[in-house]
């Protein structure tokens, strides 16, 4: 699916005329023929991102959806799976949790970091619209399911998904766990994320308890019956 241009602070994952969507902070559907994650530096305050992604690509010929993060390009992991592929960054110093029993006590940990996991999906698949919002959704699925299994936690303060699909490449219409893409998905999405994790910590990733940084989310809400009129 990809071209990979991989240097110290910079990823570019390439395939001409590609139709993307992301959630990032520059977010939406795009025809480009790049995406890219930037490594920001320590101490990384800038709030004005399009004009710093702009200073970062100048002398690119290429803007594409564009991602930011706190790992270094060096831990970054890609997974093969028949149609799919999936190119990963995973940092966990900001982690963000849901218990299902909270106590309403103070959710903040610590200050935000850029210590995201941010995922590159692609399929030589073309899907429209709502096929590639369907496989961002089974790509944060198993992004969440991945990281509960192996850090306790359901993702970072700051995570970030680009999905992309080949517009000249066989139809299909869904992107689902239940369909050949998104079960793809699915798994490079796991290999990804753990293999990336494997390279930034040796000794595992650091727990909930452990982390200096992110949030807890402590509230409650209130239930409502939707045959209420007056929720």
């Amino acid at each position: 699916m990809f071209e990979i241009d991989r240097r110290r602070d910079r990823l570019t994952v390439r395939r001409p005329g590609t139709r993307w969507l992301s959630n990032g902070f520059d977010g939406g559907y795009l025809s480009a023929d790049a995406a890219h994650n930037l490594t920001v530096p320590e101490g990384f305050d800038r709030t004005d991102l399009t004009a710093y992604v702009d200073e970062r690509l100048r002398g690119e010929h290429c803007r594409g959806p564009t991602l930011l993060t706190g790992v270094e390009q060096r831990h970054a992991r890609g997974a093969r799976l028949q149609s799919v592929e999936v190119v990963a960054t995973a940092g966990l110093s900001n982690p963000a949790t849901l218990p299902m029993e909270p106590d309403g006590t103070e959710g903040r940990t610590g200050a935000w970091r850029p210590g995201t996991v941010n995922l590159f999906v692609g399929t030589t698949r073309t899907l429209d619209g709502g096929g590639l919002a369907g496989l961002l959704a089974t790509a944060v699925e198993a992004k969440t399911a991945t990281l509960s299994a192996v850090a306790g936690v359901s993702g970072t303060t700051s995570d970030a998904i680009v999905v992309g699909c080949d517009p000249t490449g066989e139809p299909t219409s869904f992107a689902g766990s239940a369909t050949a893409v998104g079960a793809a998905a699915r798994a490079c999405v796991r290999e990804a994320v753990r293999a990336s994790l494997r390279s930034r910590y040796e000794s595992g990733p650091p727990t909930p308890e452990t982390a200096e940084y992110g949030v807890v989310t402590t509230e409650r809400a209130s239930v409502f019956d939707p045959s209420d009129s007056n929720p």
